[in-house]
């Protein structure tokens, strides 16, 4: 197949991903981001309020307080605070050092990153937080809810909620729009994976423990994807859309590792050439530890760099 053919079938792949999900930006969203608030540690931060299907999400684009445009992380996950190492509800319960593990973005602007962290809105709509509430408590009212007033799925939403971040990002004029990636674990891995694969503009993106392929993951729960599951299709599908930029598939055995690996062997013998599609398998469970999570950083920096401008 000719490289125009090959780019026409991946445009139509990623047609028919965004339509099965519903993974399409709100025609009457809107964004608007605030002016900087310093925090007096050299670094700056800025409230963008995303305007999506009904809702107003605040993400929070947080840089290093230095001149010129910079690369820029997207982490979507449950809510901003967690991102940048601060508590909420949620976390109440939680050890200073499990808070600090999952700071994915603080983590990443004291490495010379911009990071937007993008909450997600099941979490901002959710049902009682604490140890004894199930997910299904939580999350499964607002996903009914959702059910009855919008047509896409829940995940779709999620991911056009994403969409219309990145429409943010590029209007920010000190960031560099070749140098956009994404990072997440597990719910924030879900997301990541879906965005990379269906917005070009993410040139580099790693996705911890996803749980990729419908067998391996609970996608059938209702604020995922209930019981719209594509039949003939996985997502081997996906890989094959982020293969010819960048992506990083890790796992701790739990939700991604060898048991799912077919799936990723799959994605590269369909794709011919596959060179941007990496895995990092390191079997110590679910939650990354710290030197995966220095590993992940280091891949992005690399992966990102590539398409620095002169």
């Amino acid at each position: 197949m000719t490289v125009a053919g090959e780019a026409i079938e991946e445009a139509a792949l990623r047609a028919w991903w965004r339509t099965w999900l519903g993974a399409v930006p709100d025609p009457e969203g809107t964004f608007a981001v605030d002016a900087p608030v310093p925090d007096g540690s050299g670094v700056r931060r800025r409230t963008v309020r995303l305007n999506s299907y009904g809702s107003v999400l605040e993400a929070a684009l947080v840089s290093p307080d230095v001149p010129g445009r910079l690369p820029v992380v997207v982490v979507p996950f449950y809510e901003v605070a967690t991102v940048l190492g601060e508590r909420t509800e949620r976390t109440r319960g939680w050890s200073d050092a499990r808070l600090r593990s999952c700071s994915y973005g603080r983590h990443l602007v004291d490495r010379g990153f911009a990071v937007l962290a993008v909450p997600w809105w099941f979490e901002l709509v959710a049902g009682p937080v604490g140890e004894t509430a199930s997910l299904h408590e939580r999350y499964g009212p607002p996903a009914a809810r959702h059910q009855a007033s919008l047509p896409m799925t829940g995940l779709g939403r999620g991911v056009a909620d994403l969409l219309l971040a990145v429409d943010a990002l590029v209007s920010v004029p000190w960031i560099d729009p070749a140098r956009i990636g994404a990072l997440g674990h597990s719910l924030g891995a879900k997301l990541v994976l879906h965005l990379a694969a269906l917005d070009v503009r993410i040139r580099a993106a790693v996705a911890h423990e996803a749980g990729l392929g419908f067998a391996h993951s609970n996608w059938s729960d209702p604020w995922y994807l209930g019981s719209h599951l594509p039949t003939g299709r996985d997502q081997d599908q996906l890989l094959r859309l982020v293969a010819r930029r960048s992506f990083l598939l890790a796992g701790g055995g739990a939700s991604d590792g060898r048991h799912n690996e077919e799936l990723v062997d799959r994605a590269r013998e369909a794709c011919g050439d596959a060179a941007g599609l990496h895995t990092l398998y390191h079997d110590n469970g679910h939650a990354p530890p710290d030197h995966v999570l220095a590993a992940c950083y280091t891949w992005l920096t690399a992966h990102l760099e590539r398409n620095a401008r002169p």
